[in-house]
């Protein structure tokens, strides 16, 4: 597991070995996905149904280029043309930017950068560097992996503990590919921390940013709490502060290793949810070419609650908010064919309970059993 990963962050810092004359080095990775439900409960989750088997939802393309330019500066670049169940692969930059060596130890990034929320950040889009399809989707529920700003990277060596703190600060602005609606973190700063010592990995992450968030939910919601007394000022998005808070662990013992990740999201004085938590805990087991996993993911949302006229408008604010409990149990196994190619295959059974708009903010149980199968490569 450790080569793998190593491979993939060699991959993503472009330290392949160049052309031998050329300045630009070119590298690429490939997921070909395919996945069913088979359960048919009326309510389809992730995309997925149980009428056909759709190849596109967690399928990828991705080209990666670096330019060596001089005095220790580079341009990189990332362009990514990723499955949609509905629109067939959508093509986007994940990032474009300049980086500088500052020192033998530190690194500048400005431009499209990487956002490090999570343990799996830096390779996230690489699907041979872990051995799940996709990591659990309750802790990596975010939309966005990228803001517009610079970010600094600082690695240095405490005893035997070997750290590294990465900060991150600008703007997210989502678009059409990404997002339907308008969806804008300002004054976005992230601070990140990593350490290994020996077998063990320790991460963790604290994030904020003023929030903006243009829906059409959004806008109705805001009209009908208007009617009942309440300020808009407390039912629209606009520049509420939100704070990510992540932690992370991996411990390796012999052939197995135990994984672990939580988070708490929150955004104040909006109808988007006052508290999401999540995370997952799971372990791996090596035999040869083969690895076999098995993971238990758990998130919970509270939405914002609204006591006035004795909460008449909390069912609105429960469905928008999406409050309720969601939980999944992922089992699978990997199969590596030579050094930069797998095969995956596992199933995740998953129960969401969620308030929605039609049900007047009553919680309805949506369940999936969803069987997907893999090949992914680096080149």
């Amino acid at each position: 597991m450790r080569n793998r990963i190593l491979w993939a962050l060699a991959f993503c810092m472009f330290a392949a070995p160049p052309f031998a004359t050329a300045e630009l080095q070119f590298n690429g990775f490939a997921s070909i996905v395919n996945g069913i439900d088979l359960e048919d409960d009326g309510n389809p989750v992730e995309g997925y149904n149980s009428d056909t088997v759709n190849t596109l939802q967690d399928s990828k393309v991705a080209l990666q280029w670096t330019a060596d330019l001089d005095k220790g500066m580079r341009f990189v670049g990332q362009i990514m043309a990723k499955g949609s169940g509905d629109d067939g692969y959508l093509l986007k930059y994940d990032w474009a930017y300049f980086d500088f060596n500052i020192g033998d130890s530190g690194k500048l990034k400005v431009g499209k950068v990487r956002t490090p929320l999570y343990k799996y950040s830096d390779y996230l889009d690489v699907g041979f560097a872990y051995h799940w399809i996709t990591p659990p989707q309750i802790m990596y529920s975010g939309s966005f992996n990228n803001a517009d700003g610079a970010g600094y990277q600082f690695n240095f060596e405490t005893g035997a503990l070997e750290q590294s703190v990465n900060i991150v600060v600008g703007r997210y602005q989502s678009n059409d590919i990404e997002r339907v609606t308008p969806f804008d973190l300002r004054n976005f700063i992230t601070l990140n921390w990593s350490a290994t010592m020996g077998d063990h990995e320790f991460n963790a992450v604290y994030a904020q940013a003023d929030v903006y968030f243009d829906s059409a939910g959004v806008t109705a919601a805001a009209t009908g709490a208007g009617a009942l007394g309440i300020p808009a000022a407390d039912v629209i998005v606009a520049g509420d502060l939100g704070q990510f808070v992540g932690m992370g662990y991996k411990g390796t013992f012999g052939d197995m290793a135990v994984i672990t990740e939580y988070k708490i999201v929150t955004v104040q004085d909006s109808i988007i949810a006052e508290e999401e938590t999540g995370g997952y805990v799971g372990a791996t087991y090596n035999m040869g070419d083969y690895t076999y996993h098995i993971t238990y993911e758990f998130g919970t949302t509270k939405a914002q609650t609204y006591s006035q006229l004795n909460g008449a408008f909390q069912p609105t604010a429960d469905s928008v908010g999406g409050e309720g409990d969601a939980s999944a149990i992922i089992i699978g196994a990997r199969k590596d064919i030579g050094v930069s190619s797998a095969f995956k295959a596992e199933i995740t059974s998953q129960t969401n309970d969620k308030a929605t708009l039609t049900s007047a903010g009553a919680q309805i149980e949506q369940t999936a059993l969803i069987l997907k199968v893999a090949l992914e490569t680096m080149f």
